[in-house]
């Protein structure tokens, strides 16, 4: 009987165990939008040090949350641990931590900033990413409110959904040559924009990209064919447009009632969806359309 006892007490405690550990998932599931999957087959162990959590792959690392308890908020991560290069840096990662971190030194061994790493880090001031990073998440950098200036790499193509969504205090984001795509909501309410460049080579706006950005003037778009979603400039009442005169940017505007020009030293028209010349708008009046 006492056998059968502690053999019953073990279960539950075993259910319990692996209760938490769904809640846990469902927890993290909830934040990121992301389903947890189950460990790849290179996964080995997890462990951790005086400032990170980590999981132990065959041939790499991946820091699974900042824990250091003590100073001053400027954290650098290792190129490795344990041997082994730092290659990912996690979800969550530096979400909710003991320390309010200011800044991070990102080292070159990293490659996949995963979704919602630096999620909510609202004293984070500044990041540079380096050239290594290839891929970034959705919501990797959402919420950080103090956040001013961001340097992508050179191996960065495309800036996902959500990435920048409400921060607040972002004022200057140079995209680089490999950008061909900017995500849903990626710039949404980054209210301190006053210009924004989107160069030639980035052929996507997708949906809401810039909504909520009430402090954007100008916005160059400097790619003719590109391909603008619905709703980018919700929101941007002030917003003027700077596109060819021949372009897709120069359509969307027509159709959406939004302020357009040819350059920032020429007044900015409103043109009516037939275009005709005759129907053109004083630049003087806010426009009252959907963005």
């Amino acid at each position: 009987m006492k056998r059968f006892l502690l053999l019953l007490l073990a279960s539950v405690i075993c259910l319990s165990l692996c209760s938490c550990d769904t809640l846990l998932k469902k927890a993290k599931t909830a934040v990121t939008g992301v389903e947890e999957s189950k460990m790849p087959d290179d996964y080995l162990t997890s462990a951790e040090n005086d400032d990170f959590s980590y999981d132990v792959y065959k041939d790499y690392i991946k820091i699974t949350k900042y824990i250091a308890e003590d100073g001053k908020g400027e954290v650098s991560i290792p190129s490795s641990i344990d041997g082994k290069p730092v290659k990912v840096i996690g979800s969550l990662c530096f979400h909710d931590t003991e320390i309010d971190v200011i800044s991070v030194k990102i080292p070159s061994s990293v490659e996949t900033i995963e979704e919602s790493a630096f999620y909510y880090a609202d004293k984070l001031e500044s990041i540079r990413i380096p050239d290594s990073v290839t891929s970034i998440g959705s919501r990797a950098f959402a919420w950080c409110n103090s956040l001013k200036t961001i340097s992508f790499g050179s191996g960065v193509t495309e800036i996902p959904s959500y990435c920048f969504n409400h921060c607040e205090a972002l004022e200057t984001v140079i995209i680089p040559s490999k950008i061909t795509r900017i995500g849903i909501r990626a710039f949404s309410y980054c209210s301190s924009f006053k210009e924004f460049t989107v160069p030639s080579n980035v052929s996507e706006l997708q949906e809401r990209a810039f909504d909520g950005c009430t402090g954007l003037e100008f916005i160059y778009i400097n790619n003719p064919e590109i391909i603008i979603g619905d709703y980018v400039l919700n929101g941007c009442e002030n917003a003027v447009v700077i596109a060819e005169d021949e372009s897709n940017a120069k359509l969307y505007c027509a159709e959406k009632g939004i302020r357009w020009s040819t350059s920032k030293d020429v007044p900015a028209i409103i043109i009516t969806p037939d275009e005709s010349s005759s129907d053109v708008e004083s630049t003087d009046e806010e426009s009252s359309g959907s963005n």
